[in-house]
């Protein structure tokens, strides 16, 4: 279970580090309170399905610079 868990988020994690270029600044990313979020984490989201499928739509939407 934990192994789906974590087969799961590594895309996320690929897909963050892809739109802002390094390690460091998704990490900071996920552990950010948003507004976009309701002053939650990426990182609270990433623990349900919707959480997960908002945060892949969000760092999307970044990526093409569509605004949020």
């Amino acid at each position: 279970m934990v192994a789906e868990a974590v087969h799961r988020l590594v895309p996320i994690v690929a897909q963050a580090i892809a739109v802002f270029g390094d390690e460091r600044k998704p990490s900071h990313w996920f552990d950010t309170p948003l507004p976009l979020f309701d002053n939650r984490t990426p990182s609270e989201l990433l623990e349900t399905e919707e959480g997960k499928a908002l945060v892949e739509q969000t760092l999307l939407r970044i990526e093409h610079n569509i605004p949020t």
